[in-house]
């Protein structure tokens, strides 16, 4: 009897530490935050003024690129993002604005023009949910993870293990709002489709805009 105990006590104390060395993958890295990652982007998009009855079609580059890491006003950890602006890819880069990041075990958020907006939760699972607005003053946001971990091709590259974050998806007969972004391991964000339109009964649209964001190259 007194071996039998002794063997179950060896058994509860293995059980235990492999319990204690378990490690949970919440799949952080499709959210990089090293020095010198850099992604640039094929940035097309499409404005219809009212104002003026006019459509007017832009299509650039953008250049993010994770500077340097700095102590945000909370004592966190954040991260400089510098965005360069060019109108194709034989022009110089011109530094147009800066970002900030910030990845904690349960979120990445990223500081757009001022305002924060929660863009991942982690762990990642299929079909959660959260307020992407829940860092700003702006009206309720829902995003949802409607595809976890699977391929996805963007100009003729293609990513195996990617995110695709649902932000909004409305259809009425004089309104569409879209809004979507998909991320890749160890790259981050490799497209974004962002539609906000008002249109007439017979579909012609008078206003809003419809812009996306494509990747070309990337790199650390």
């Amino acid at each position: 009897m007194r071996i039998k105990i002794i063997l179950l006590i060896v058994a509860i104390n293995i059980f235990s530490c492999k319990k204690e060395t378990l490690l949970v993958d919440t799949h952080q890295d499709y959210f990089p935050v090293k020095i010198g990652t850099w992604v640039i982007y094929d940035v097309d998009s499409t404005f219809y003024d009212d104002f003026m009855d006019s459509v007017f079609y832009f299509t650039f580059q953008v250049k993010e690129v994770i500077e340097s890491e700095f102590i945000d006003n909370e004592g966190r950890s954040a991260l400089r993002i510098e965005r360069y602006y060019r109108d194709s890819s034989e022009a110089q880069w011109v530094i147009k604005d800066v970002w900030t990041a910030n990845r904690t075990n349960k979120t990445a958020e990223l500081v757009e023009n001022n305002i924060r907006y929660i863009k991942l939760i982690f762990p990642i699972i299929k079909n959660s949910k959260w307020n992407g607005n829940n860092a700003n003053i702006l009206d309720e946001n829902i995003y949802e993870y409607t595809d976890i971990h699977t391929p996805y091709t963007v100009q003729n590259n293609t990513f195996d293990s990617c995110l695709i974050v649902q932000h909004e998806n409305e259809l009425t007969l004089f309104t569409q709002k879209f809004s979507k972004e998909v991320y890749a391991k160890n790259i981050g964000k490799i497209y974004k489709n962002h539609i906000n339109i008002e249109k007439l009964a017979d579909g012609t649209i008078v206003s809003g805009f419809d812009y996306s964001y494509k990747i070309v190259s990337w790199g650390n």
